[in-house]
């Protein structure tokens, strides 16, 4: 079976069948409790009468968290090619237009390097790699502690299982990334692509104090992630209260960024991973707003900003 193939299987076959397996599964989550009408005209009340304010600050918490992670780039390009921020920030954007269109946002990339030189694109590559690994370490970090709060609350073997694979992942990944520059050691001594042994190269440049700064980042940018969701689910009648919603938010993220998905499957395994802890566990008081949520929150933090980034790469030869 050749690559086209296997690419059609997947994205025309394998994503819708499990789109709409999963769009089954939320409609289960959202219609056990049989009073599916009741929870209907509630969503419909708080969505109405909802506090204005807070739906304000889920709003301006979203281009808070493009920022950040405009800053996490900025950090990451001064070892390479220093770039104001405003450059910075459209080149984030960018890439998560790029990543809204491949397989668990693999094109963020190719995205951002469009506003690096020539010279630097391979560079610019690897210190992608470097900022997507710490988000992913932090990511870990937050599911680990929401993984030990499930466990101690609804014990089951798939948390038990789940809680014991993120302690391995996140032990083995930390010891790689605070260790990241004894990778560019190795590098230099093997015989290969010489452009491929200088890119990596680059990693020397980033001390422990740069690469634990991009890990206070990635926790910030996570946490205004969390608190976005919790503050819009609750306004929406979801009634979930602050501690246990962040907790539960922190895994919902977790097992969003490890589960793989198509792209055309995206939303449902985001709309069951949500159902799965809020809705079948009781948590929310109604599902629909968990739902509801779970969509929104991916439309304004990655449609809008890749709409946004979409537009910008027009003005890439300004910016050159």
């Amino acid at each position: 079976m050749n690559k086209a193939t296997k690419k059609i299987l997947l994205n025309y076959i394998a994503g819708p069948v499990l789109l709409a397996l999963l769009l089954w599964l939320i409609y289960s989550q959202v219609t056990r409790k049989g009073d599916f009408n009741t929870q209907w005209a509630d969503f419909v009340w708080h969505w109405r009468h909802g506090s204005k304010p807070l739906m304000l600050l889920v709003l301006l918490l979203a281009p808070a968290n493009w920022m950040l992670e405009a800053l996490k780039w900025k950090l990451l390009l001064n070892k390479i090619e220093p770039v104001p921020f405003r450059r910075a920030f459209a080149s984030t954007l960018t890439g998560i237009a790029f990543s809204m269109v491949t397989p668990n946002k693999i094109g963020d990339f190719a995205g951002r390097i469009l506003y690096v030189a020539d010279k630097n694109k391979l560079r610019a590559v690897v210190a992608t790699l470097v900022g997507n690994l710490s988000h992913t370490i932090i990511t870990f970090i937050f599911g680990i502690i929401g993984l030990v709060y499930f466990n101690i609350q609804y014990p089951a073997l798939w948390p038990k299982l789940a809680l014991v694979g993120a302690c391995a992942g996140t032990l083995l990944l930390l010891l790689f990334y605070l260790r990241i520059n004894f990778l560019a050691e190795w590098v230099a001594h093997k015989k290969w692509y010489r452009q491929l042994v200088v890119a990596i190269r680059i990693l020397k440049r980033y001390s422990r104090q740069d690469l634990l700064r991009l890990l206070l980042l990635s926790a910030a940018r996570f946490s205004v992630y969390c608190l976005q969701f919790l503050i819009l689910v609750n306004v929406l009648g979801a009634g979930i209260g602050w501690a246990e919603g962040l907790l539960l938010s922190a895994l919902m993220f977790w097992m969003i960024t490890v589960i793989p998905s198509f792209l055309v499957a995206d939303l449902g395994v985001r709309g069951f991973i949500a159902g799965l802890l809020f809705t079948t566990t009781g948590i929310a008081a109604n599902s629909m707003a968990i739902l509801a949520g779970s969509y929104l929150i991916w439309l304004l933090n990655l449609v809008v900003p890749a709409v946004i980034g979409s537009l910008l790469i027009l003005t890439i030869r300004i910016f050159r």
